[in-house]
């Protein structure tokens, strides 16, 4: 995965963090506690960590049984390892997670998988990881908007990874999730999801 290395310094800025902790995060707890889901003592992971911020906010609001993060980028995960928080960390990769199927209550994105051309497979990953009825909080930016960051600000993603809305709800509900709750945010720039995982049931 290539990220722009405006963006990743951005990612690892005080701004960044600032809007992370008093915007995006806080939409996510709107919308999960809109529909009466509490993630206390769960299992979670965080996926695309990052310097681990948002996996730090993570521990403070929910204060998780067990957390997981990793990260694709050995110097993100460096950086999120010295903030020595109570959490397992590694570096991954989101299109194939090495850990165990249906083993987490709920999964956190913020804003990774516009930079991975197997968007889908990274989606049917987390599906696999978690628990049925668990909770995948996802929040990401359509193809419009990327479209406009290169012209304008010249931050590349690669053309596989931009994504129409339509499409990217496509491609939760064909992985099995069930779309509880969306907003968007940031002007229509960002959209974020609140998605459960679908639950088998027998047909017997």
């Amino acid at each position: 995965m290539n990220i722009d290395k405006r963006e990743s310094r951005f990612m690892s800025s005080p701004i960044r963090q600032f809007f992370l902790k008093y915007y995006e995060f806080l939409i996510f707890k709107k919308l999960l506690k809109k529909n009466n889901i509490d993630l206390t003592n769960k299992v979670i992971l965080d996926a695309g960590c990052g310097p681990g911020y948002s996996s730090e906010l993570i521990i403070k609001e929910f204060k998780p049984k067990e957390l997981f993060a990793f990260d694709i980028m050995q110097e993100e995960v460096e950086l999120a390892r010295q903030r020595r928080l109570p959490m397992n960390i590694f570096v991954g990769d989101i299109t194939d997670i090495q850990l165990p199927s249906e083993s987490f209550d709920a999964v956190f994105i913020f804003c990774v998988l516009h930079h991975i051309p197997e968007w889908r497979r990274a989606i049917k990953e987390i599906n696999r990881v978690l628990k049925p009825g668990g909770v995948f909080a996802v929040e990401e930016p359509d193809k419009v908007t990327l479209d406009r960051s290169e012209h304008y600000l010249k931050i590349y993603h690669p053309k596989e990874s931009r994504f129409e809305w339509p499409e990217f709800i496509k491609g939760l509900k064909g992985s099995g999730f069930h779309i509880a709750v969306s907003r968007k945010i940031y002007l229509g720039c960002i959209k974020s999801f609140i998605c459960i995982k679908s639950v088998r049931t027998n047909d017997h």
